[in-house]
C-alpha cells in the first residue's frame, strides 16, 4: 500500500480520483477557484486569499506569486527619447569642461576642441571698412588730370599725322617744331624743378636726353626702310591695328606721379605700344623726311613728355591743371577742322572724366562694406632694408 510506504498524498490523489464527480465538484467549489488546476491564478492575490488558510501559507503563495509575475513581466521604456542624465554625469562633464586647457588659435597643434570651433571673442575682432578711403571731390577731380592729359596727348598726336597724311603740314615744319617745343620743356623744366632736382638727377636728366639723340640718328637712317615697312599690307589693317595699339597704350599708362626718372612696367608695355603704332602711321606717309620727322616727334611726345608732366604735377598742381586744359583746348581745335563729332567727343569725354566720374566715386563709395576679422589670411610683414 502506498500508504504504508510512507507517500501518504498518493492515497489521498488516489482516494480523491476515486469519488465521484459531484463530490469533487462540491469540495472545489467549497475550496474555491484556487483548487481548479486549470484555472489561471489572477494579477492580485491580496483580494482572494481572505479564506480560512493559514496566514504564513498565505503570505509565502503571494510572495512566490509576486516573484514569478516581477519575472514574466515585459520590459517598458520610458517615454522620452533620451535617457535622463544623472546630476553625478553632469556635474564631473562641467568638471572636466572647467579643467581643459583654453582654447588657441592654432590648428598644428592638439586640443580639446574641433578644428572649427572658436570662443566668444571671435566677432569681437571683425572691422567694417577699416580701410576704406573717403574721397574729398576736389582732390579726386585734381588726381583725374592725369588721364585727361594722355588723352589729349593721344588726340593731338593723331591730329599731327592726319595733318602730315593729307598735306597740310610738312615733314620739315614738324621738325623744327617738335625740336622747339623740346627746348622749351627743357627750359621749363629746369626752372620749376629747382626745389626736387639734385646732381645725381642732373646726371639722369642729361643722360635721357643723350639717349634720345642717339635714337632719333638711328632713326633717320632706318627711315626708308620703316617708309616701305608695310607696303604689302593693306591700309585697313594699319587702322585697325594702330587704334589696338593705342588702347594698349592709354590701359598700360604709368599714371602715377613716382616714376620720375625711369620708365618702368607697366608704362614699358604703354611705350612698345605706342611706338608701334608709330611705326605703323609713319608706313603711310610719303617722303623719308616726313617719316623721320614723325618718329622723332613721337620718341619725344610720348617717352619725354610723360616724365614732363609727372614732374610738372609733383611741383604744382596749379601747373598741372594748366596743361590739362591748354591740352584739351589744342586737341579740340586740331580736330575740329578734320572732323566735328570727334572733336565734341573728346571734349564730352574730358569733362565726364574730369568732372562727372569724381562725383560718381564718391556717390559709390557710401554702398562699399568691406569686412575684415580673425578669419583672414595672415599678411607677413616685410622689412626692406636698405644700405
Amino acid at each position: 500500500m502506498p500508504t504504508l510506504l510512507g507517500v501518504p498524498f498518493l492515497g489521498r490523489r488516489r482516494e480523491t480520483a476515486s469519488e465521484p464527480p459531484t463530490s469533487r465538484e462540491n469540495i472545489r467549489d467549497a475550496a474555491g477557484p484556487q483548487a481548479s488546476p486549470n484555472a489561471q491564478a489572477p494579477n492580485n492575490f491580496s483580494s482572494e486569499f481572505t479564506g480560512s488558510m493559514f496566514p504564513s501559507r498565505r503570505a509565502e503563495i503571494l510572495s512566490a506569486h509576486q516573484c514569478s509575475t516581477a519575472s514574466h513581466e515585459p520590459l517598458h521604456t520610458p517615454a522620452s527619447p533620451t535617457k535622463a542624465k544623472s546630476p553625478d554625469s553632469v556635474a564631473q562633464r562641467t568638471a572636466a569642461f572647467q579643467h581643459r586647457r583654453p582654447w588657441r588659435r592654432l590648428l598644428y597643434i592638439p586640443q580639446d576642441f574641433p578644428d572649427d570651433y572658436v570662443d566668444d571673442t571671435f566677432l569681437m575682432e571683425l572691422q567694417k571698412n577699416a580701410n576704406v578711403r573717403m574721397y574729398n571731390y576736389s582732390t579726386v577731380v585734381m588726381q583725374t588730370t592725369v588721364v585727361t592729359q594722355h588723352i589729349s596727348s593721344i588726340v593731338v598726336f593723331i591730329a599731327v599725322f592726319i595733318n602730315l597724311y593729307r598735306g597740310a603740314l610738312t615733314g620739315n615744319l614738324l621738325l623744327w617744331c617738335s625740336t622747339v617745343i623740346t627746348v622749351i620743356g627743357i627750359i621749363s623744366w629746369d626752372l620749376l624743378c629747382l626745389t626736387l632736382r639734385t646732381p645725381v638727377q642732373r646726371i639722369i636728366r642729361l643722360g635721357m636726353i643723350k639717349g634720345a639723340v642717339l635714337f632719333a640718328l638711328l632713326l633717320f637712317g632706318l627711315s626708308p626702310i620703316l617708309r616701305t615697312l608695310t607696303e604689302d599690307t593693306s591700309s585697313d589693317t594699319i587702322w585697325a591695328m594702330t587704334v589696338i595699339f593705342f588702347f594698349v597704350n592709354l590701359a598700360f599708362h604709368d599714371y602715377s606721379t613716382g616714376n620720375l626718372t625711369n620708365i618702368r612696367f607697366p608704362g614699358s608695355v604703354s611705350l612698345n605700344a605706342a611706338v608701334l603704332a608709330s611705326v605703323l602711321l609713319a608706313s603711310q606717309l610719303d617722303s623719308n623726311l616726313s617719316v623721320f620727322a614723325f618718329l622723332t616727334f613721337a620718341l619725344k611726345w610720348f617717352a619725354l613728355f610723360p616724365i614732363f608732366r609727372r614732374y610738372l604735377k609733383r611741383i604744382s598742381a596749379a601747373a598741372s591743371m594748366v596743361t590739362t586744359v591748354v591740352l584739351a583746348l589744342v586737341a579740340t581745335a586740331m580736330f575740329m577742322y578734320i572732323s566735328r563729332a570727334i572733336a565734341m567727343l573728346h571734349v564730352f569725354s574730358t569733362l565726364f572724366i574730369t568732372f562727372g566720374c569724381p562725383l560718381w566715386l564718391i556717390w559709390v563709395q557710401r554702398y562699399k562694406n568691406e569686412i575684415h576679422g580673425p578669419w583672414d589670411e595672415a599678411r607677413p610683414i616685410v622689412h626692406h632694408y636698405y644700405h
